[in-house]
């Protein structure tokens, strides 16, 4: 990745000169959390593929460019609402709504401006004022064009045969979305998301043996829809064959090792060993469960029951 320096001395020249180096940025897997507490289950999960962050919103562009600035993207999960992409605790006046017809909306406005050098709030002011001399009624406002921007910015900075895991409810409903958001990168990628209700938090305490465990559940290592009402499932955009995929499968999402998701068909209720599984995945990945397991049972019982499930789970790292 090139970018450009402003230094005061190359050669013993003591004028300032634009100078461009070459900078390695970290390439990582990024979780993004809009919801207050959303952090929670992620913390308290054995996790070495995701770097987890919390947002208050996609339209924060300064805090995506802080990002950007420092990492590129293998994948991205967001973790969000149905196209509400900021924190809905914040209240409805700053939730960041989007839906296609704004984004095709929004590029028309992008199309007519200079292409920037960076996307700061400076270049926000231009687009706004360009949007409303377009259009007369009801021209995206700025928190529209922000989070726009915002998911500009991130799907841009995703490296080559990278993808974007959008986990949220029914946001595929209008797989037009996902083409939208496809038009952000000239690279190879896959855009993916959900006919069906996403878990966004899943934090129930159980009783286990008569006593009272702590919330330990999360989406990841998990079927990520807690419904199948829309048999197709997640579809996902892929750029590079222009293409929308209708999967008919549910998505799971790892925590650890080097698988990042899996395609898995299901039923509308998942089969005993389906459920099974899930149900030792949450519990051999939660640091919270293995705690409760030594306090009462010893760490010896633990491993014990640790390389028991492994040798059930194969793909369990």
């Amino acid at each position: 990745m090139e970018r450009i320096f402003r230094i005061k001395e190359v050669n013993s020249d003591t004028s300032f000169q634009d100078k461009t180096l070459i900078v390695d940025k970290k390439k990582i897997n990024l979780l993004i959390v809009l919801e207050l507490g959303g952090m929670s289950q992620f913390n308290r999960t054995y996790n070495d593929i995701w770097k987890c962050v919390k947002l208050d919103s996609i339209a924060d562009i300064e805090a995506i460019n802080k990002l950007n600035a420092e990492y590129e993207y293998k994948n991205i999960c967001l973790v969000h609402h149905a196209n509400i992409f900021s924190d809905t605790s914040k209240g409805k006046n700053s939730w960041a709504i989007l839906f296609a017809n704004k984004i095709r909306e929004i590029k028309q406005v992008l199309s007519r401006l200079e292409t920037p050098t960076e996307i700061d709030n400076t270049y926000v002011t231009k687009v706004v004022e360009k949007a409303q001399s377009m259009y007369t009624e009801n021209a995206p406002n700025e928190q529209k064009i922000k989070t726009c921007l915002g998911l500009k910015l991130l799907i841009s900075n995703l490296l080559d045969e990278g993808t974007f895991i959008s986990v949220a409810c029914k946001e595929a409903g209008d797989p037009d979305f996902l083409i939208e958001l496809g038009d952000f990168t000239d690279k190879n990628i896959k855009i993916f998301g959900n006919t069906n209700f996403s878990f966004i938090e899943n934090n129930d305490s159980v009783i286990e043996q008569g006593l009272k465990c702590a919330a330990f559940r999360c989406i990841l290592n998990s079927f990520v829809s807690s419904a199948w009402q829309n048999k197709k499932g997640w579809i996902y955009y892929d750029t590079k064959n222009k293409k929308t995929v209708v999967t008919n499968k549910d998505l799971w999402i790892y925590s650890l090792g080097t698988k990042i998701y899996e395609l898995v068909a299901r039923s509308k209720e998942l089969t005993e060993d389906q459920s099974k599984k899930e149900e030792h995945a949450q519990r051999y990945f939660s640091k919270t469960y293995e705690a409760f397991y030594i306090k009462n049972w010893g760490k010896p019982a633990f491993n014990n029951w640790k390389s028991v499930i492994k040798k059930i789970y194969i793909d369990f790292k």
